[in-house]
């Protein structure tokens, strides 16, 4: 959960400028996808902290999934 953390930190307040200027960027993610999923080949491409977040996310959610923690919107 720490590594979440950090990579969040990371990401959404250390990253933000970089952030705000390629979140609607198809080559960072997707027309038909998400932050969370973006639906592009390489998802740290240029970006190795989203990449990290978005492993450490889906790490979070297996954890809480297999402790029987996950809520109904993440499934």
């Amino acid at each position: 959960m720490l590594h979440f953390v950090e990579t969040f930190t990371l990401v959404f307040d250390h990253d933000w400028d970089m952030t705000k200027g390629i979140i609607t960027d198809p080559w960072y993610i997707s027309p038909s996808g998400t932050f969370i999923n973006p639906k592009v080949t390489d998802e740290s491409n240029n970006w190795a902290n989203r990449g990290a977040l978005l492993n450490a996310y889906r790490n979070l959610l297996a954890l809480l999934k297999e402790r029987d923690l996950i809520p109904d919107f993440a499934a």
